[in-house]
């Protein structure tokens, strides 16, 4: 799914760093759209779909969108496949996709740099991550900003939130559950675009702005994170059974 400006019409719903501060986005920590455990790469977990936010008419005439995953790489894919497809989208060598394991989840992670995934939006790492069960991949993440690129320019990062929604809104997603610009839990993190196609999977994308911690300690980048999801409510990950 490549990223461009959408042809229709940008929607009246514009992110900004002053917006943000005045919405009270920039304290606390998040929990919601999708559970946070490790941005990139541990998987995240969707919930039910909160009730819509999104414009009436958006997508209504946008073929229907279909999320199976990113570029090359499609869900289901073994590591090997989805190695050779990270290597055929961004022209880089095997050795340098590392490979991480998530102790806690159980699954593993192919991680490579793109150094102009999206324009103005700087450096991204994406990892691409593969199940407990099946080692096969079920959801990719890319990450902008944060760790990737602690001297991100948060307006640029803001912007190009703002341009990736206006690409989704156009894409024909679901209007049911669809959100936009949303606050999450006590508003530190915005779920920029949280949309599902006809299958239940899910396309993610979610922004971050860390508290400044006192007056003497600089704030922390602010990040942009967008994922593919297979199966939001069921994640490939290991989980203790009932009754242990």
């Amino acid at each position: 799914m490549p990223f461009h400006r959408p042809a229709c019409g940008r929607p009246a719903l514009g992110l900004s760093l002053a917006a943000l501060a005045l919405a009270g986005i920039l304290t606390g920590a998040a929990q919601a759209a999708t559970t946070d455990r490790n941005p990139a790469p541990a998987a995240q977990t969707a919930p039910a779909a909160a009730p819509s936010t999104a414009p009436a008419g958006a997508a209504e005439t946008a073929p229907a969108a279909k999320v199976t995953g990113f570029r090359s790489a499609r869900f289901g894919m073994t590591g090997d496949e989805v190695a050779k497809a990270i290597t055929k989208d961004f022209k880089i060598e095997g050795k340098d996709i590392r490979r991480e394991t998530n102790a806690t989840e159980r699954t593993t992670s192919l991680i490579v740099k793109v150094d102009d995934l999206q324009t103005g939006a700087g450096p991204a790492v994406v990892a691409y991550i593969l199940g407990h069960s099946t080692q096969k991949l079920f959801q990719v993440n890319i990450m902008w900003g944060g760790a990737v690129n602690p001297k991100v320019d948060p307006n640029a990062l803001v912007g190009a939130a703002n341009a990736l929604r206006n690409y989704f809104v156009a894409q024909g997603y679901r209007q049911e559950g669809m959100l936009l610009n949303a606050p999450v839990g006590d508003g530190s993190q915005v779920v920029v675009f949280r949309g599902t196609d006809s299958q239940g999977r899910m396309s993610l994308l979610t922004l971050a702005v860390p508290p400044k911690p006192s007056d003497e300690t600089p704030a922390l980048p602010p990040s942009l994170q967008l994922s593919y999801i297979e199966k939001p409510n069921e994640p490939d990950v290991f989980k203790i059974e009932k009754g242990f």
